[in-house]
C-alpha cells in the first residue's frame, strides 16, 4: 500500500487531505509541524510527502529541501495557495513534482498524488536501470581489464617460450651438424687407414704366388674391403634397408659390371646361389617381373 506523509499546521486541512487520499486506497499520515515531519520520516518509510508551505517554525521549503536530499525515493507535491505561486515556482525548481492549490479540489488532489507517484516510479526504475548499467560497465570493464592483463602474461609467456624453441632449435642444428661434421671425419679416417694400410698388402699379396683357395680368400677380403669404401654400397644399404649383407656385396658386384659366375668365384659361392641372390634383389626392389637391366637400376641409385 502507498504511504503518504501529510504535513500542514491547520488540523482542518490535515483531516480533508486525508480523507480524500484514504478513500482512494492511499494510508496517510499527519503531522502539523516540520520537526514532527522529519521524526515521521525517520521511522517510516513514504512514497509521497504532501506538505503546506507556510507553516510556524521551520517552513515547508525547508523540510522539501531536506527530503529531496535524504530521502530521494519520496515524491513531494506542495500544498499553497493562490497568492503564493512564485513560492511554488521556486519549489518547482527544487525537483518537486506539482504543487496543490487552496482551496482545494478533490480531482485536482487525486490527480496531483497519482501523476507525482506515476513520476517518481519511472524515476525510480530508470535510476535503478542506470545504477545496474553502470555496475554491468565497471563488472565488464574490470572483466575486460583481468583479460587484458592475462592476454599480455600469456603474449610474455609465449615470447618467452618461442625464444627458448629458437635457442633449443639452433643448439640442435649446431649438434646435427657437428655430428655429420663427425661421421665425414670418421668415414674419411676409416677409408684413409684402409687405402694407406690394408690395400697395398692386398696389391702385395695379388703378386705373390698363391694357390686357388689363397686367391678366392683374397678376392673375397678385397670385396668386403671395396663394400666397406664404397659409396655405391653405402647409399644402396640406406635406401633399402631389407637387402642382406651379402645381398649388397652381390649387388655392389653387379654394379661393377661382374657377371655371375664371376661374382660366384669372388664370393666363393655357387652361380645357382648368386642367381637366387640376383632374383631377391630384384623382388626387393620392385624389379620382380619388369623388364629392366638390374645394372642399369643400380646405377641410378648411385646417381
Amino acid at each position: 500500500m502507498t504511504n503518504i506523509l501529510i504535513v500542514d499546521d491547520e488540523d482542518s486541512i490535515r483531516s480533508l487531505l486525508r480523507r480524500i487520499l484514504e478513500k482512494d486506497g492511499y494510508q496517510c499520515t499527519t503531522v502539523s509541524d516540520v520537526k514532527e515531519a522529519r521524526t515521521s520520516l525517520k521511522e517510516t518509510h513514504f512514497d509521497l510527502l504532501l506538505s503546506d508551505i507556510k507553516m510556524p517554525g521551520e517552513s515547508g521549503i525547508d523540510l522539501i529541501r531536506r527530503v529531496k536530499t535524504e530521502y530521494p525515493d519520496t515524491a513531494v507535491v506542495m500544498v499553497t495557495v493562490i497568492d503564493d505561486q512564485e513560492t511554488a515556482r521556486v519549489a518547482l525548481k527544487m525537483g518537486i513534482y506539482g504543487y496543490i492549490i487552496k482551496p482545494f479540489d478533490e480531482n485536482q488532489i487525486l490527480i496531483s498524488v497519482a501523476n507525482a507517484l506515476r513520476r517518481r516510479d519511472l524515476e525510480m526504475r530508470e535510476r535503478r536501470y542506470r545504477e545496474d548499467l553502470e555496475k554491468a560497465v565497471l563488472e565488464r570493464t574490470a572483466e575486460l581489464t583481468t583479460s587484458n592483463e592475462q592476454l599480455k602474461d600469456s603474449k610474455v609467456e609465449l615470447h618467452h617460450q618461442t625464444e627458448e624453441l629458437s635457442e633449443l632449435n639452433s643448439a640442435l642444428k649446431v649438434l646435427l651438424k657437428q655430428r655429420e661434421q663427425d661421421k665425414d671425419a670418421l668415414e674419411e679416417k676409416v677409408l684413409c687407414n684402409i687405402k694407406r694400410v690394408a690395400v697395398p698388402y692386398i696389391e702385395k699379396l695379388k703378386k705373390s704366388r698363391l694357390n686357388d683357395e689363397q686367391i678366392t680368400c683374397l678376392n673375397i677380403l678385397e670385396s668386403n674391403l671395396n663394400d666397406i669404401v664404397s659409396s655405391f654400397a653405402r647409399e644402396l644399404s640406406s635406401k633399402y634397408l631389407a637387402l642382406s649383407p651379402t645381398e649388397i656385396q652381390v649387388a655392389n658386384l653387379i654394379n661393377e659390371g661382374k657377371q655371375t659366375k664371376e661374382i660366384a668365384d669372388i664370393l666363393n659361392l655357387s652361380a645357382n646361389t648368386i642367381v637366387s641372390h640376383r632374383y631377391k634383389i630384384r623382388s626387393k626392389l620392385g624389379l620382380k617381373n619388369k623388364k629392366v637391366n638390374l645394372r642399369a637400376y643400380l646405377r641410378t641409385i648411385k646417381q
